[in-house]
């Protein structure tokens, strides 16, 4: 009986000892390696902005659409894309929109222009469609610091549905 009782308290410390395990090295949720979505452009340009406006040139990943997604995009309207071709599209966009964030740090610094000093105005939303059906839009941010104006543009591209960043960054001072 001591046995029994003994090998049971055993098993049970065991299986304990197991599940403890098991909760320490957990994966994380598989929907994690997902960005955030955008069905709205107003979103997608305040949530952009704030990265711009911080210099978080490493989150900028975030806006530009993911390989996965990408891909179904690319199926969706029936372009026949191997994969090494979708991950080479998906890269040239987000080191593009790095670039050109780059080149506006160094015209900024040149001009002694901080950028984490500019003052947030009006957006304007510049809709488009090409001859393919695809939605666009030129997103112009409105910025001021004393009795400067500055605009912040770039293109927002609409696919399945979702608003990403593009490409044509940049930050020019209104005369």
């Amino acid at each position: 009986m001591r046995f029994t009782i003994v090998f049971i308290s055993l098993l049970a410390w065991c299986a304990a000892s197991a599940q403890l395990y098991v909760l320490k090295d957990h994966r994380p949720d598989s929907s994690a390696r997902f960005n955030q979505l955008y069905d709205s452009l107003p979103e997608l340009c305040d949530s952009f902005y704030v990265a711009f406006h911080a210099g978080q040139i490493a989150k900028f990943e975030k806006y530009v659409p993911q390989r996965l997604f990408l891909k179904s995009t690319f199926d969706t309207l029936q372009i026949d894309y191997r994969a090494e071709q979708v991950v080479f599209r998906q890269q040239m966009i987000l080191r593009n929109l790095q670039k050109s964030y780059l080149k506006i740090q160094k015209k900024s610094a040149k001009d002694r222009l901080r950028i984490s000093t500019l003052l947030r105005g009006e957006t304007k939303y510049d809709y488009g469609i090409d001859d393919k059906e695809n939605e666009f839009c030129y997103v112009t941010i409105l910025c001021t610091k004393r009795k400067h104006t500055y605009e912040v543009k770039f293109v927002a591209i609409k696919l399945n549905g979702y608003w990403f960043v593009g490409d044509e960054l940049s930050l020019e001072e209104v005369e």
